[in-house]
């Protein structure tokens, strides 16, 4: 499982967004739309984690 984290404009802290996903690819894809939807100026930055907590990919590109 794979959850989706954002950090809307005026914040500073990560929170969850959406649904948990079944697979990474999901998770990039809907990170990514996020990132891009209303003004531009509504999220900062989008990040994924795992199941474990470990964040897998951030600032488009997959963390090791």
């Amino acid at each position: 499982m794979f959850q989706v984290e954002l950090v809307w404009n005026r914040e500073f802290h990560f929170v969850a967004f959406g649904e948990p996903f079944e697979t990474i690819e999901q998770a990039i894809e809907f990170a990514r739309k996020t990132e891009n939807m209303g003004d531009g100026e509504s999220v900062k930055k989008t990040r994924v984690l795992n199941a474990e907590g470990k964040c897998v990919w951030a600032y488009g590109k997959r963390m090791s």
